[in-house]
């Protein structure tokens, strides 16, 4: 494959690349984006997923020795392993490839702090959560000592790194742990995909909701920091008041779906409906047949990739408080609770009690989306955030050409 003269850029994805799941699409938007500045794109992942085509880049995978088909979403001994086949790999590529510089997501950039300054080779941290904060929930991490060192290493990474490139609302974390850091955080395009009612109407017929049925939409992962549980619980106090209410929740795994149809009958009769998990694509015709869209987040600290695509689709939202949720939405764009039933279950009751009141809240969200989170506006901000990072002055002797944007 031929490369342009205007520069290369090497992204390390500890992830499965392509799946439509939040960090994987958004490494694709970021390859794009840099795809139309006309900069060739090496995404190097796991050995997992499915190729995609875009202009100016390829996808290079790491070895697979274990043989593995399937990785699941946060820690565990199977990412650990192709962690360790992709840092082999990533050591590889910087040795043998001239790269303007490296685009490091998530633990990959812990790599990157070893791997590239000896080679004078800049590297941007992209984090899609505070890495100390998300092992703390493993009880093996909890131990003083052992936080107190994972800090200490990802103080040396935001230190070592030419910029770092955070989700919305975790900048403040990143200058807590190194004040002088050059950081910038990610406003993701929203995109609000027409669609055929007909289709939708067709959707919601094979789920066997009824046209009285008032439909709450979650759609996303199921795990634990999602919130799925507090969902269920809250709406079933809040249909208890209300039982024209149905909850449908999108992106169950095959082993999720066979749990949850355990309990098939009795979340049937409580109007609960189980999606596995669907693509990207098919998204927007869930989204169009809701009602409400929920956000029941109750842990994690990175904004959801998906709360750019609620905004933009103009539905009323439902949200928890919290890091996660409210650096982009206030009361004058969401119904917003505290992380539990009770106010959860309220939070849905209200949203349901005024269809103006909703109506007014749901195009607050979209106008504001339509606003800041525009494509152009992502594809100027991360050509912008690139030659920072190059030219970052705290950062002296990993100063190669500049990228000719």
């Amino acid at each position: 494959m031929p490369f342009s003269d205007k520069g290369r850029v090497l992204i390390v994805t500890p992830q499965p690349f392509y799946e439509d799941r939040g960090t994987p699409i958004a490494i694709r938007y970021v390859a794009q984006a840099l795809s139309e500045l006309g900069i060739c794109v090496d995404i190097l992942a796991f050995p997992i997923g499915t190729d995609v085509a875009i202009p100016r880049v390829r996808v290079l995978r790491s070895g697979n020795p274990l043989g593995l088909r399937h990785v699941p979403i946060g820690f565990s001994r199977r990412k650990l392993a192709l962690d360790a086949s992709l840092w082999q790999s990533f050591r590889r590529l910087v040795r043998s490839q001239n790269y303007h510089i490296v685009h490091a997501v998530e633990e990959a950039a812990y790599m990157a702090s070893v791997i590239c300054p000896p080679l004078g080779q800049p590297f941007i941290y992209d984090m899609a959560s505070a890495i100390p904060m998300e092992l703390a929930r493993k009880p093996i991490f909890r131990p003083r000592l052992m936080q107190r060192l994972i800090s200490a290493a990802e103080r040396h990474v935001i230190s070592t790194a030419a910029g770092v490139i955070c989700s919305s609302g975790l900048g403040e974390y990143v200058v807590r742990q190194v004040p002088d850091a050059r950081v910038s955080q990610w406003a993701y395009p929203a995109h609000d995909s027409r669609v055929d009612g007909d289709r939708a109407l067709a959707v919601r017929t094979e789920l066997g909701l009824r046209p009285d049925h008032r439909v709450i939409l979650y759609s996303g992962n199921f795990a634990a920091y999602q919130g799925i549980d507090l969902l269920l619980e809250a709406f079933r106090i809040a249909r208890q008041s209300r039982p024209d209410l149905a909850l449908v929740c999108v992106g169950a795994t095959r082993q999720e779906m066979l749990t949850h149809a355990a309990r098939g009958s009795t979340l049937r009769e409580q109007q609960v409906f189980i999606v596995p998990r669907q693509p990207r694509d098919k998204i927007p015709l869930y989204l169009k047949l809701a009602d409400y869209l929920v956000l029941p987040r109750v842990s994690a600290d990175n904004v959801p990739l998906k709360l750019f695509d609620y905004m933009a689709s103009g539905k009323p939202i439902v949200a928890t408080r919290g890091t996660a949720h409210e650096p982009l939405l206030d009361d004058t764009r969401a119904f917003l609770s505290e992380p539990n039933a009770a106010a959860l279950s309220t939070a849905l009751l209200t949203a349901c009690a005024s269809s103006a009141r909703a109506a007014v809240i749901g195009h607050a969200a979209k106008a504001f989306a339509a606003e800041h989170f525009g494509w152009d506006r992502f594809v100027e901000f991360v050509r912008t955030t690139y030659i920072q990072a190059l030219r970052n002055p705290l950062r002296e002797g990993l100063e190669p050409s500049t990228l000719a944007f």
